[in-house]
């Protein structure tokens, strides 16, 4: 059954985590992904561990179901090979510097001359104009910048970064949306457009309340586990782990079963309004209560007065039920030289119930799909083909390194 974006074809230049993150999405809803990986200059994520059977499990992780071409950007037998694959493509979508696809000849102003159809999605730490364009940018400085950091954290503690690179996965989410949406756009105008996505700005979109609590007066500032607006609203030491309690709905009941009776009435906590202003009053007393039981117990005494869940470590979120029941984690091969090696990865989270995403296909080796890409897209010739790996204006499969090891 194949994906909503079947028979999209994007020719992919992203690198390091935001891009990729964002073809991945296209892959997994269906596109045929195309990463161009340059036969001069290695992407360092490759050298990123864990490894497994000689490959990268980070670069793994977001390269699934993708294809991959070695080309020399900078020859010109080169550049006339990527012109010739643009024409016959979706979408390109890449997360250099502002300015480097112009550098190579490949910018939208030339691509969309001969192929108007071409929707060009770049996606840069800052957006593709502005005083800080040029300045380059990782997940953390997105972070740091959006102001997400200065409200992470414990309150006299220093700002923290997201446990997951977020500045990365939401611009290269936001990237997926533009392309997508811009297909849609395309149905009815018949052209492409440009697609100009900053990973501050994504991080920013994000940040809710936060923005427009600044807009009266108010600065945001770090609360640790804490919701800003209600009480309880966080997590919790139990005697096995952690819970999370998410608001009360029946006060005196909650104050019952946790076994302080005498808080139920008391003119501190008698909303969650006055219980937030008292806070630093009313959370030891629930940690010190909470601690009386595991996670389980209290799930199943809390069930009817507020909403509860517990607080997994990755490993414990695989192994939970429902995860499990709904295919959330799905299993892939990595080809290399032992069989029968696989990881786990995260599903699509879009369920559709006609043309749903498939995550069923490993990430590739560098170089590939070299040589079926230019025999089945641009046309070439096997003797073509060949004289351009003697030339090293293309590589195939078996011709680089990632881990140490050769891919044969």
């Amino acid at each position: 059954m194949a994906g909503p974006l079947a028979g999209v074809r994007v020719l992919d230049f992203t690198h390091a985590l935001a891009g990729p993150f964002g073809t991945m999405i296209l892959t997994d809803l269906g596109a045929e992904v195309i990463n161009v990986e340059r036969v001069t200059v290695a992407d360092e994520t490759r050298g990123n561990e864990p490894f497994i059977n000689g490959r990268s499990t980070y670069r793994f992780s977001i390269e699934r179901g993708k294809k991959n071409i070695q080309v020399d950007l900078k020859r010109p037998e080169g550049l006339d090979i990527i012109l010739r694959l643009a024409d016959k493509c979706d979408v390109i979508a890449e997360n250099f510097s502002p300015g480097t696809m112009d550098d190579l000849g490949i910018g939208y102003d030339v691509v969309s001359r001969r192929n108007p159809r071409i929707i060009f999605a770049s996606c840069s730490g800052f957006g593709q104009w502005g005083p800080y364009s040029k300045r380059g940018a990782l997940d953390v400085i997105a972070q740091a910048m959006s102001g997400f950091m200065s409200i992470t954290g414990e309150p006299d503690g220093r700002p923290m970064r997201a446990g997951a690179s977020i500045g990365d996965t939401l611009g290269g989410t936001f990237m997926a949306m533009g392309v997508i949406s811009a297909l849609y756009e395309r149905e009815k105008s018949g052209l492409g457009q440009r697609i100009d996505v900053s990973m501050v700005e994504s991080v920013i979109y994000n940040m809710e309340n936060a923005i427009i609590r600044a807009s009266v007066g108010e600065t945001p500032a770090r609360i640790g586990p804490r919701h800003p607006l209600l009480t309880p609203f966080q997590s919790f030491p139990t005697r096995d782990g952690w819970i999370v309690i998410c608001g009360v709905r029946d006060w005196e009941a909650f104050c019952l079963l946790l076994g302080l009776p005498e808080l139920a009435h008391d003119q501190r906590f008698v909303n969650s309004r006055i219980r937030h202003q008292h806070h630093g009053e009313l959370e030891p007393l629930m940690n010190e209560a909470l601690k009386k039981k595991t996670t389980a117990e209290w799930l199943e005494l809390l069930s009817e007065v507020t909403l509860a869940a517990p607080l997994y470590t990755v490993p414990e979120m695989m192994d939970d039920p429902h995860i499990q029941a709904r295919g959330v984690i799905v299993t892939l091969p990595v080809p290399g030289p032992q069989e029968g090696v696989t990881v786990k990865v995260p599903n699509s989270p879009v369920r559709m119930s006609r043309t749903p995403p498939v995550v069923d296909k490993p990430g590739p080796a560098v170089g590939e799909h070299t040589r079926e890409v230019l025999r089945d897209i641009v046309g070439m010739g096997q003797e073509e083909i060949e004289r351009l790996e003697r030339a090293g204006v293309v590589k195939s499969k078996g011709e680089t390194r990632e881990g140490g090891q050769t891919h044969a």
